[in-house]
């Protein structure tokens, strides 16, 4: 009855009770939360409402705050499309940084005082600590000037967390690690990019480069594409367009164009891809704020033209698997082996067929890479290392149960389990 209640109270009934998971976490300075996540995947996607709070300091209390996460960003299509028939139009094409998407949220009180800032993922609702590691080296000086003021206590920021040490499909050489501003929820709404704009000026937030506008004035009928003269990142890889369109549709397919050509320019000189896509932050058809996101030409061509999903499609989705349960792999794995194939085939439907991501060269694929990166995220320690800790551990265990020891605990490293046997096997005989 709670769930139906807060779906009517918080959600507009556009989400419903099946939608909203029960939620346990512990915050960045020790206080345990619980409440409802919302999983549907529109504009509440990763909404909170907590319902408990147990202070570090003991206190322990029910409460009523709802946090609003970050819509889930959708591609041009019949549903999701923006508005193109008022008299003037200007559409800002934002770069999209290739990161991870944080959520930062004040935990607040029964009296609404701000208890702590909290970062949080899209299906978490404190962010994994392997993200508050790379969170707590950025510059957190502007978030904490913005939610000194108890008129922020119930909004929340949205940031995208890139750079070298986050490293995803596209390689921002110039950045170690740092965020930039690319939504925020205030006094109940989200805001337009000129709100935006202005919050970033006044709080000193960074946000993504523009690179194109698309604007349609009053006494036009047709839409221009222009490009941003102030871009730093891409001016010396400037590609501009002449021609005028009918419709904001054919302006939005020349700038897939036009972010390939950008692409292949900057691949001649670099041997990379720059750009993964822009987001436009407008007004939806029927007046809500919306964000839409447009990949280059190639990018999409590739997608729709293998008869299984590349490789560095199924990495980028795996990466989001780690960002999001980063810490608590292995428990999940041990309850669950499928549990992380059932995510990246549920985030590969927006963009591949049925057929492709059940092709069994998909579903291999996501195994070998989801192996690999677990792999990388742990400390290195040799084979060796680890079958001298198996038999320290496990004086009385017999080879086989070593083994069994060995894939469960050691899974990213299956393919070396023949090795293992033959290092155990020459241990034991010592």
């Amino acid at each position: 009855m709670l769930k139906k209640e807060f779906c009517e109270k918080y959600f507009e009934n556009t989400v419903k009770p099946k939608h909203l998971r029960n939620f346990e976490a512990t915050t960045p300075n020790g206080n345990v939360i619980k409440g409802y996540i919302s999983r549907k995947p529109n504009k509440y996607l990763g909404s909170l409402i907590i319902t408990h709070i147990s202070e570090k300091n003991g206190n322990s209390y029910d409460t009523e705050q709802f946090v609003q996460s970050f819509p889930k960003i959708h591609y041009w299509d019949s549903r999701h499309k923006l508005k193109e028939d008022e008299g003037q139009i200007i559409y800002h094409c934002q770069e999209k940084l290739d990161g991870t998407c944080l959520i930062i949220y004040s935990l607040n009180d029964r009296q609404g005082n701000s208890i702590e800032i909290v970062p949080k993922s899209r299906s978490q609702a404190v962010a994994d600590q392997r993200i508050l590691d790379m969170y707590e080296l950025i510059d957190k000086k502007a978030i904490g000037e913005f939610f000194k003021n108890p008129a922020h206590f119930n909004d929340t920021l949205m940031f995208e967390l890139y750079g070298i040490l986050n490293r995803h499909e596209i390689a921002h050489m110039d950045t170690y690690i740092d965020i930039n501003l690319i939504g925020a929820f205030i006094n109940e709404e989200f805001l337009n990019y000129i709100s935006m704009s202005c919050y970033c000026d006044l709080d000193n937030f960074k946000k993504p480069e523009t690179i194109y506008t698309i604007e349609k004035y009053p006494h036009e009928n047709v839409f221009s594409i222009r490009w941003n003269r102030e871009n730093q990142k891409l001016k010396n890889y400037e590609i501009t367009c002449k021609d005028t369109f009918p419709t904001l549709y054919d302006a939005i397919m020349e700038v897939k164009l036009l972010l390939e050509k950008i692409n292949k320019k900057y691949v001649e000189y670099n041997q990379r891809r720059v750009i993964e896509g822009i987001v436009i932050n407008g007004i939806h058809f029927n007046n809500t704020q919306m964000y839409l996101k447009v990949k280059p030409r190639d990018i999409e061509i590739e997608a729709r033209q293998m008869d299984s999903v590349p490789r560095r499609f199924v990495l980028k989705e795996v990466q989001k698997y780690f960002d999001e349960f980063g810490s608590n792999v292995r428990k999940l794995y041990e309850n669950d082996d499928m549990h992380y194939i059932k995510y990246v085939k549920h985030q590969l439907k927006e963009e591949f067929s049925y057929e492709q991501i059940e092709d069994p060269r998909t579903i291999r694929r996501i195994k070998k890479v989801f192996m690999e990166v677990w792999d990388s995220q742990l400390p290195p320690v040799s084979i060796q290392n680890i079958c001298e800790d198996l038999i320290r551990e496990n004086p009385d265990d017999s080879i086989s149960e070593l083994m069994r020891i060995f894939a469960k605990t050691y899974p990213s490293k299956k393919q070396h389990s023949r090795h293992a046997y033959n290092i155990l096997s020459k241990l034991q005989k010592r």
